[in-house]
């Protein structure tokens, strides 16, 4: 692919040069200093909520900053988590963004000693001050991928929980009256989700929605226009490798469909969003021999009939292409990506639009240029623009998961 280039941001993060003719259209949200990693970026009353888990105090917490909607600051850095354990992978929504500015975020905690980790939720003012904090996890299971959607009065989330070792071989199970304790040969991960009202108490019961494997990392998070909650993700369930499903969580009943073909290459990390009638998927799949983008643009209704006939084909480069998610903007979509133009090369964000029939409006662009890798980009609507966070991390700098690299968080308007 030989993209036309919108933003070429060369970072002066760390102390890069900038090549001839580049453009600083990016800002700087975060000011870690260490590592600012996955960024959620939702709307909000005063423009744009952005969070981040961040490595500045040692480990990983969650922090977030407001933007007005030219990506301009307009609130300090909060840190909103402040634990003995590691934080990680925010997800992050406003809960009345008519009447309210308050901040909801899903994330998932690593106890200080390893141990286990936890699914949990929690709201903030928007200047940063707690209102309420629950862990959504069976204490018993490990409890991870947290994401959260504003429906309606309500705050819908959902994570992944998963069995101990010493529980999946059936050495250590939950008591057998238990609603988590998993069926013989039951798979010992499942995505769970319970609704809350907006003071954060639970209404109804935690439900069970499906099975997942132990390769299922990502969920996403949708709400149709109908405003019932959807969830995308990817399992190995039955299949020779991971395929795409979607569950669809009623009031009264959960649907699961598999959207992809069982055949035998990956299809992981789905995102799902519905706009104009429509509902749009991507993912990355190595069903052609390497990791490219993926899209499938179908009639809402349609959805749980599969996306195999219409599916196509974004990316074309000799790199890796991943980290694909999707806004509606009225009758169009914009599509965000991580892509690896040549092996070995660092990640740079690419920005594609589609009509409602999934046409594309031009090529696709290359958003950054510069030495750090651009890394999972978040898209939302943005007035008659798309709005995009991601992070730029210094390849020359990576740690590890506990401690992180160097890296930070930016902000971008594409038209």
């Amino acid at each position: 692919m030989r993209p036309s280039v919108a933003i070429l941001l060369a970072s002066a993060l760390f102390s890069a040069a900038s090549p001839a003719g580049a453009q600083s259209d990016a800002v700087q949200v975060s000011r870690s200093g260490r590592g600012a990693y996955e960024a959620s970026l939702a709307p909000h009353p005063r423009g744009f909520a952005i969070a981040w888990h961040d490595t500045r105090h040692g480990l990983p917490e969650i922090h977030a900053r407001l933007v007005d909607g030219s990506g301009r600051p307009v609130s300090q850095e909060y840190r909103l988590t402040m634990s003995a354990g590691r934080s990680y992978e925010p997800s992050l929504a406003v809960s009345r963004p008519s009447v309210s500015d308050d901040l909801v975020v899903g994330w998932y905690e690593v106890a200080a000693d390893d141990s286990t980790s936890f699914a949990k939720v929690g709201a903030w003012t928007a200047d940063g001050v707690p209102l309420w904090e629950r862990t959504l996890s069976d204490p018993r299971r490990h409890g991870r991928a947290t994401v959260v959607a504003a429906a309606g009065d309500r705050i819908q989330c959902v994570w992944i929980e998963e069995a101990r070792e010493s529980e999946s071989d059936g050495s250590r199970r939950p008591a057998a009256d238990d609603p988590r304790t998993p069926a013989e040969g039951e798979p010992s991960a499942a995505i769970w989700a319970q609704q809350l009202d907006l003071d954060g108490e639970p209404v109804g019961a935690a439900r069970r929605i499906a099975d997942a494997s132990r390769t299922t990392w990502n969920l996403n998070l949708r709400v149709d226009a109908d405003g019932v909650p959807w969830i995308a993700f990817d399992a190995q369930l039955g299949t020779r490798a991971s395929e795409l499903f979607v569950a669809r969580l009623g009031r009264d009943r959960v649907t699961l469909h598999r959207l992809s073909a069982d055949d035998g290459a990956s299809s992981v990390y789905p995102d799902l969003a519905f706009g104009a009638g429509r509902a749009a998927v991507t993912w990355w799949d190595t069903r052609d021999g390497n990791a490219e983008v993926y899209l499938a643009v179908v009639d809402e209704e349609e959805l749980p009939h599969g996306i195999e006939p219409v599916a196509a084909r974004v990316s074309d480069t000799a790199g890796e292409s991943l980290g694909a998610y999707i806004a509606w903007n009225g009758a169009r979509f914009g599509l965000a990506w991580s892509d690896e133009s040549e092996p070995g090369r660092p990640h740079e964000v690419y920005f594609q639009q589609f009509t409602a029939a999934g046409i594309p409006v031009r090529a696709p662009r290359r958003l950054t240029d510069n030495p750090t890798a651009s890394l999972i980009p978040a898209i939302r609507a943005a007035g008659s623009r798309f709005a995009l966070a991601w992070n730029e991390d210094n390849v020359n700098a990576r740690g590890d998961h506990r401690s992180g690299g160097r890296s930070e968080v930016l902000f971008a308007l594409v038209p």
